[in-house]
């Protein structure tokens, strides 16, 4: 059906910390029969490594290589476009460890307004007024200003929460300024980084597997390549009326056990 798939987290594998097994058994199975997967995930509350180890956990044998969250991605692009930061981060432990690895240095919130080169914003459930007042003073100093992404709400077991694209847009109006660059989905760059872990593959042997029609399927769409919509996350049945020609070339299944490999 296809020879490589790239895998949303949250809402594909597990919501919140609950596994999604039938997901989980399919993804198993794809990748035993030779399927090249790589995990795609715009939550850069945990880093790389610490994703690599929870899908260990749950059977998925996959290296840290194979892996890009919105938090590597941010500080990837950071990296190749300016070289080594300093960077203040609104966001949790994933995002500061994705940082360092890149080779930025992490500043204070009492030093960000005057030696920030970057302000770098995920989620943070953690998130203070002392968090947002550094990166607004920040930015208005002269901060390029980041998202990791643009996600209003992410799915958790019992419903939703807010994602990192509210605490975006609280920075974006006590600043009068947007974003300079989304790092996360739909965007191209994450993709990019996804396509490169892959070997660049031609297009028409991958799929997007994902839970969101605004971040998995439109990302797909731009891309150029075919997408598997799964009703385990976000995105419910009822969601899929009046949406016009959005879900061109996607599969929608309930979960994954309804395709065959």
């Amino acid at each position: 059906m296809f020879k490589a798939a790239i895998i949303d987290l949250d809402g594909v594998v597990w919501l919140g910390s609950k596994p999604i097994e039938s997901n989980i058994e399919f993804i198993t199975r794809a990748m035993e029969s030779g399927v090249d997967v790589v995990f795609l995930t715009n939550n850069s509350t945990r880093s790389r490594r610490v994703y690599s180890a929870r899908l260990r956990s749950l059977g998925i044998e996959v290296d840290e290589s194979r892996i890009i969250n919105s938090g590597y991605s941010a500080a990837k692009w950071l990296l190749e476009r300016f070289g080594e930061c300093r960077v203040y981060p609104v966001g949790e432990e994933g995002l500061v460890e994705e940082l360092v690895l890149a080779g930025h240095t992490v500043v204070t919130a009492s030093d960000a307004p005057r030696y920030a080169d970057a302000v770098v914003v995920g989620l943070d459930r953690g998130l203070t007024y002392g968090k947002l007042r550094a990166a607004v003073r920040a930015i208005l100093n002269g901060a390029t200003f980041i998202a990791t992404n643009l996600d209003h709400v992410i799915p958790v077991a019992d419903g939703v929460d807010p994602g990192a694209g509210a605490i975006v847009s609280a920075i974006e109006r006590a600043t009068s300024r947007s974003i300079d660059f989304d790092a996360g989905k739909p965007g191209g760059w994450i993709m990019d980084l996804a396509f490169r872990a892959l070997g660049n593959p031609p297009r028409d042997g991958v799929v997007v597997i994902g839970d969101r029609i605004d971040t998995d399927v439109e990302m797909a769409r731009r891309y150029g390549v075919r997408s598997i919509l799964v009703l385990t996350g976000l995105t419910r049945a009822e969601d899929l009326k009046n949406i016009g020609d959005r879900l061109t070339n996607t599969t929608v299944v309930r979960d994954l056990s309804e395709l065959r490999i």
